[in-house]
């Protein structure tokens, strides 16, 4: 009896060689918003004013800076709580691409009704918005679709509240006719013409965030000067829940805005989790507190920030971790004068503590074999290992054939002699 099966076997055994025998390459890792290290910030200071100064300082330098992306605390610590807000956000996200689509179809009456709920629904979330300056820009857009159809009080009004809702921006309407620039500038004019006013923003707990009429005035309380009219106000802080409130103050000395903001959905885990990280600074911080900081505040990385001290004598500082890697990557402290805030020392602080060898983003490339497989050693090796298993599986398998019993006919017979 010929056997025949062993050939698949010697074939099963020849396919993990042919697979390494092929030369292996992947090309290089493209660079992408993903590549970029996901960060976040833990403010360890007293709450006081000066010292809350700095770590809104160091977000902001976060923000700005290439080598990570920012992620604030309060979207994670009030997970769960703003749902309805952050449907509203995406709803006007997607009223003002609709919008923007039906303004270049020459449909007017249609973008403006888009324009108009996404106002709506912008001024519904606006505590949580990302971006303060997406408002104005819709508000913009509505001024723009009613002007082009042919309603100019109305397009007068909203062009108005743009500017009043961010006394900084300025739009950009080239890409119509002139007569809607011409219309936005006249309507900027008025509002930045309107007289000046102040009043107080207190709230409960203080140092919040305040921002008014889409810029930054502080921590609360705070005495806030502006254009009188309609006044847009977001209000933040780590552990709180976020806030936003819209009135009307015309009054030179206008009355105190006072706004008390609950305690976050996640507060207790972050107090908990702030009193254990201290030690970050010491080098002696638990790794599984590491990890705990990861699932709370959302990022792998995590910059970790402790003023103290008066603004005459302030000492500042910081801390890097891996939060994935459950590691303290580089730590700088610094005393520094407060006086007056100087974001541009901030930054140089940021810029030292990453100063460090590039953060891990992604795994490094697989280099192309550059010596042909069939003239390593271990290939012949592993050739003559398998030649040598398939002569053995060969001759196991023949002797097994001749092993049994013969058959013979009606009449006949034989004898079997085994060893």
């Amino acid at each position: 009896m010929r056997a025949t099966w062993h050939r698949p076997i010697a074939f099963a055994l020849l396919m993990p060689l042919l697979a390494v025998s092929a030369p292996a390459y992947a090309a290089p890792p493209t660079a992408s918003a993903q590549d970029v290290p996901l960060t976040t910030l833990f403010d360890l200071s007293p709450d006081e004013p000066a010292l809350r100064e700095i770590a809104f300082d160091v977000a902001r330098s976060l923000r700005r800076s290439k080598q990570v992306r920012y992620r604030d605390l309060d979207e994670e610590l009030n997970r769960g709580a703003e749902d309805n807000a952050v449907a509203s956000v995406r709803s006007g996200d997607g009223l003002v691409k609709s919008g923007k689509a039906k303004l270049s179809a020459a449909k007017y009456a249609a973008a403006a009704e888009d324009f108009d709920a996404a106002v709506e629904s912008y001024l519904e979330a606006y505590a949580i918005l990302p971006d303060l300056s997406v408002l104005p820009r819709a508000m913009a857009l509505l001024g723009v679709a009613q002007l082009l159809g042919g309603d100019e009080t109305k397009s007068a009004q909203n062009f108005a509240r743009s500017v009043q809702a961010d006394l900084k921006y300025e739009q950009d309407f080239t890409e119509f006719p002139a007569k809607v620039q011409s219309a936005y500038d006249e309507a900027r004019k008025g509002v930045l013409a309107r007289p000046r006013i102040q009043y107080e923003v207190r709230t409960t707990p203080p140092n919040a965030r305040v921002y008014l009429n889409g810029v930054f005035q502080g921590l609360s309380p705070v005495w806030v000067k502006t254009a009188a009219g309609e006044q847009f106000i977001a209000l933040s802080k780590h552990g709180s829940a976020r806030r936003a409130k819209f009135l009307q103050q015309t009054k030179p000395d206008s009355p105190a805005v006072v706004e008390e903001m609950p305690a976050a959905k996640r507060k207790a885990a972050y107090d908990s989790l702030c009193d254990r990280l201290g030690e970050i600074f010491e080098g002696a911080v638990e790794p599984n507190d590491l990890t705990e900081a990861q699932g709370l505040g959302g990022a792998t990385y995590a910059v970790a920030v402790r003023a103290t001290g008066t603004r005459d004598k302030m000492k500042v500082d910081l801390a890097l971790a891996n939060l994935a890697g459950r590691q303290v990557v580089n730590r700088i402290s610094r005393e520094i004068g407060w006086q007056k805030r100087d974001k541009e020392l901030i930054d140089r602080l940021v810029d030292e503590l990453f100063r460090i060898p590039d953060l891990p983003t992604a795994a490094p490339p697989v280099a192309i074999q550059g010596t042909p497989v069939y003239k390593t050693w271990w290939f012949w090796t592993v050739i003559g290992v398998t030649a040598v298993g398939s002569a053995v599986a060969v001759l196991l398998a023949t002797r097994k054939a001749q092993s049994a019993a013969p058959k013979y006919g009606s009449g006949e017979g034989g004898l079997v002699i085994r060893f």
